[in-house]
């Protein structure tokens, strides 16, 4: 249930004569003056405030129009006149006599220079008057002979009337007719028995409604007119035989229909109009109706019956309706004969008492943001949580709950008191929740900011864990930081439990273990990590290094990351194994120094050698003189899980049993090239080199292993061993030292019945042209040093023919 749109005030500072005595005719409700007329011609003008500026009689009988442009107002009477007066000055005042009734006056916009006004009635004339400098009063006609006129207005310089012809709009400027706009023919209603009312909702918008009709128009102001061609321009006789092509457009943008007569009409908000409605053929005289229609369409969007007095007795022309927007909302004035009601648009402070006074408490908390202090707020609030909890309605009093103190802004309070007072409310609500078992509903709207007591996180967490709900006591327990509820006290609890309840011991032991490392009690929470075989222990025991305390569980520990059986583990790849147990492989290598490793070797049965060997290998590399004692199992685990590296351990480390190394490697039958080098490590090379022969095949290698042992009888041996080998009898070949001698010794050796192929006759061919080739060059450097020999000894024999010069003193 909505409040009501508007509210309705009676107003009681007009004269009370007007209703008991006299009855309101006519009124005016201008931003500077309101103005009340009566139907035996006295005028009352007052301020927006209905503080008076003075009464007096300024026609015989009945005023029906009043028209002010802030400083002047006019008046039209059914005795004929039209009065013209100033607001302040009471003896600036001058009365006009057209003989006829007259039913609408308007002023020129500048009638305090120009003195121009425009009236129409019973003559059926558009009359603009103007007094000449003799005093004299004169008159121009611009439209007559359509029957009377009902109504004269102006807007800038367009002046529109109301006859049997309708609605006409006419230019000032240009002496135009812009537009006419017929009363509808079909209609029962006739156009001089109901007066039209017309509404300016903004400065180029005309609203007429007339009968039961509504005329809504848009202008195209000129705003560059000059402010000459003012209604002067009408009554000048030059200007009036020059013809102007209209510069503005004066559009009908909607036009409808309604269901009742039409006696008033404002603007209301959003395209909506506020309408005064009377039933048009009433079997009996009803009260009238104040509607909000769309602008655009006509539909009724709320519809109120007012009860006026005397409504029983009034028509249409009785009732008058005028806007007046102040410094606050606007406010509506519905006028009759015999009453002045105010009406507004509630505002919010009125819909917060109306919500409160018929029990919406919701609602008025929904707007009382914009009225209320935080205090009276928040007392709202509860109130409506009372209210739902009272009417058992507990689901949507949780939702509310959560909703008016979530939008306390906590981190913006600056009123100590205000705080405490809300979350004492807060708390206070919870424990209604808490004490009648509805703790699902509050459960999870209990805040984090701002911080509860204890008390309600304890009352919630043992609820769920009595009832054995250790989903939600987990999802609690985890979701709210570890002082928000006692702690230490859950701790012992689920220590009792982990002791009696063995069937839900793992579950105990988890909630335990998040406690304790919320709490930073590591060991007690690594304990029953282990127990609970959570692989996380791993990570606290590297980053606490706390190991030692748990020495006695190593291979627990170390076995943490694996769920499989034990005898799994040597099934599974190299890659495999490190993948799972890298951290137990780091934990064991931090704490080298606090762990033995013959301890470790005893504690690694032969199932669990893959991991020893990931820790022999990465300890080697960290600090080696840790691995030298255990080189020897070393070079076991390297042959059995990673061969590929044996050689190069073989050539980095000194520390290992030879004998044992090659006794590994030979049970293998693959490891080749580790034996040639253990074998020629203690000399038994040729051993290692009748393995490079029979094994390998590789008469390179050979050839090179013998080069470097430098044993000239190795090299008899390798040639004797390979010379039923083609392949190596080639390589032999093609291996020649400087002077060709081993060559020779080859060939030399090879036998008889040995096939010669197309590649041994090629290295042969190589062979005798790279021998003829030396002995070519050996000749050659043999005849050089043969001349050269001669030409010294025939130079020293000619020495020795030569005499000898002897010095006698010596």
């Amino acid at each position: 249930m909505e409040p009501p749109m508007l509210k309705y005030t009676r107003i009681t500072k007009l004269p009370k004569n007007f209703f008991n005595r006299d009855s309101i005719s006519a009124c005016l409700f201008h931003d500077k003056l309101f103005a009340f007329a009566t139907h035996s011609g006295i005028l009352h003008l007052t301020t927006p405030n209905f503080s008076p500026i003075r009464t007096f009689k300024c026609h015989r009988s009945s005023i029906l129009s009043i028209q002010s442009d802030g400083e002047y107002f006019a008046t039209a009477s059914i005795d004929g006149t039209v009065v013209i007066g100033s607001i302040t000055d009471q003896s600036d005042i001058i009365a006009f006599d057209f003989k006829r009734p007259v039913h609408a006056v308007v002023l020129d916009q500048s009638y305090k220079s120009t003195k121009i006004f425009i009236s129409g009635g019973m003559a059926g004339e558009v009359i603009v008057s103007q007094r000449n400098w003799m005093g004299s009063r004169v008159d121009t006609r611009v439209d007559k002979d359509h029957g009377a006129i009902v109504g004269i207005y102006i807007l800038d310089d367009i002046l529109f009337w109301m006859n049997d012809n309708g609605i006409t709009f006419y230019s000032i400027s240009t002496k135009m007719k812009l537009l006419n706009v017929a009363f509808s023919k079909d209609s029962s209603v006739r156009p001089d028995l109901y007066w039209p009312r017309v509404h300016f909702p903004e400065v180029n918008t005309i609203i007429v409604c007339w009968g039961v009709y509504v005329w809504a128009f848009k202008v195209s102001l000129n705003t560059s007119v000059e402010k000459q061609k003012h209604l002067g321009s009408i009554l000048t006789t030059a200007a009036s035989s020059l013809r102007g092509i209209p510069d503005k457009k004066i559009k009908l943008e909607a036009h409808f229909k309604l269901d009742c007569l039409i006696a008033g009409i404002a603007s209301f908000k959003d395209d909506q109009l506020l309408l005064l409605g009377l039933n048009p053929s009433p079997s009996k005289m009803e009260p009238p109706q104040l509607k909000v229609i769309d602008m655009l369409t006509g539909e009724e969007i709320h519809n109120d019956e007012v009860v006026s007095n005397n409504f029983q007795n009034l028509t249409l022309k009785d009732y008058h309706l005028g806007k007046y927007i102040g410094s606050n909302t606007p406010e509506y004035y519905l006028i009759s004969s015999n009453d002045a009601i105010l009406v507004k648009e509630l505002s919010l402070k009125d819909r917060y008492t109306w919500f409160m006074d018929n029990g919406h408490y919701f609602k008025a908390w929904e707007i009382s943001k914009f009225v209320l202090n935080e205090v009276d707020r928040l007392k709202t609030g509860l109130k409506c949580i009372e209210q739902l909890i009272n009417d058992n309605n507990w689901t949507e009093a949780g939702n509310i709950m959560n909703l008016i103190f979530s939008s306390i802004e906590w981190n913006a309070i600056d009123d100590p008191a205000f705080k405490d007072f809300s979350i004492d409310g807060w708390q206070n609500m919870i424990g209604r929740f808490l004490e009648t078992n509805h703790v699902d509903i509050v459960a999870p709207f209990l805040p984090q900011d701002p911080k509860l007591k204890p008390e309600i996180y304890d009352k919630v967490l043992k609820y769920y864990l009595e009832n054995n709900n250790y989903e939600k006591f987990s999802h609690y327990l985890q979701s709210w930081p570890i002082d928000f509820y006692s702690s230490v006290e859950f701790e012992e609890l689920l220590e009792e439990k982990c002791q009696y309840k063995e069937e839900l011991d793992r579950k105990f032991c988890e909630f335990l273990c998040y406690l304790y490392l919320e709490e930073k009690k590591y060991m007690l929470a690594v304990n029953h990590l282990i127990k609970l075989k959570d692989p996380k222990a791993l990570d606290i025991l590297i980053r606490q290094n706390i190991l030692a305390t748990f020495m006695d569980r190593l291979l627990e520990i170390v076995l943490l990351p694996f769920n499989g059986n034990i005898s799994e583990i040597e099934n599974l790849s190299l890659e495999e194994v490190k993948i799972t147990f890298s951290k137990s492989v780091q934990l064991l290598i931090q704490n080298r120094n606090s762990i033995q490793t013959n301890k470790l070797l005893h504690l690694f049965t032969p199932k669990l050698e893959p991991i020893l060997f990931l820790y022999l290998e990465q300890l080697s590399s960290v600090e080696p003189i840790l691995v030298a004692p255990h080189e020897t199992k070393l070079v076991e685990l390297y042959s059995k899980y990673e061969p590929s590296k044996l050689l190069e351990f073989l050539k980095r480390n000194t520390g290992y049993d030879i004998e044992r190394a090659i006794e590994v490697c030979e049970s293998k039958g693959v490891h080749y090239q580790e034996l040639i080098y253990l074998w020629g490590k203690i000399g038994e090379t040729k051993k290692a080199l009748s393995l490079i022969i029979d094994k390998l095949n590789d008469p390179s290698l050979a050839i090179s292993f013998v080069i470097d042992s430098n044993d000239s009888d190795l090299w008899e041996f390798l040639v004797s061993y390979s010379l039923d080998k083609p392949n190596f009898i080639k390589s032999l070949l093609e291996h020649r030292d400087e002077y060709g001698e081993k060559s020779l010794e080859v060939m030399k050796k090879v036998p008889a019945e040995t096939e010669i192929d197309d590649d041994m006759k090629q290295i042969l061919r190589n062979i005798t042209k790279d021998n003829w080739l030396s002995l070519r060059v050996n000749k050659g450097v043999l005849k050089i040093i043969d001349d050269e020999t001669k030409e010294v000894a025939h130079e020293f024999l000619k020495i020795r023919r030569l005499g000898k010069l002897f010095d006698k003193g010596n």
